[in-house]
């Protein structure tokens, strides 16, 4: 003989645990789509900078750099999230002097259009400051851009 008092509370404790495991599993679902946003979100278009990119590594990466006396150059890098879509790349230089844009150099460089992770060595900068990079297409379109400074070394 079944006790009715005793299978009434086993099956609502099948359904407690049934409406657990339904929002555990909910939970890991909604925190894997959170987790691959956050991923998608490091691949925007992305320009950056380092010493120099040598056997496919970046080497000393940031946004404030010490010059040599008579200026310097760095290493600029483009991460996209789609390829270019370009063979030509503009980096286009701009010093902000106390908010006003002074235009410093532009200079072109061959690409691939199917590339997505680009490195143009050698961009020379003059003199200490806040400078604006930017890559941009023939068209005027800026694919991206950023900032650094330049600091006198001592």
């Amino acid at each position: 003989m079944i006790n009715l008092s005793t299978f009434n509370k086993n099956k609502f404790k099948m359904k407690i645990n049934y409406r657990s495991s339904l929002l555990i599993l909910l939970l890991g679902v909604v925190l894997i789509n959170i987790n691959s946003a956050n991923a998608q979100g490091l691949r925007n278009d992305t320009l950056y900078f380092c010493e120099e990119y040598k056997d496919s590594k970046e080497i000393g990466n940031a946004d404030e750099f010490y010059l040599p006396e008579k200026g310097g150059a760095i290493t600029v890098m483009l991460r996209t999230k789609k390829p270019v879509g370009v063979e030509k790349i503009i980096i286009q230089i701009e010093k902000d002097i106390a908010g006003m844009k002074d235009k410093i150099s532009t200079e072109p460089f061959d690409v691939q259009a199917g590339w997505d992770y680009i490195f143009f060595a050698d961009i020379f900068f003059p003199e200490p400051g806040k400078y604006r990079v930017m890559a941009v297409k023939n068209n005027g379109d800026i694919i991206a851009s950023g900032y650094l400074r330049m600091l006198k070394n001592q």
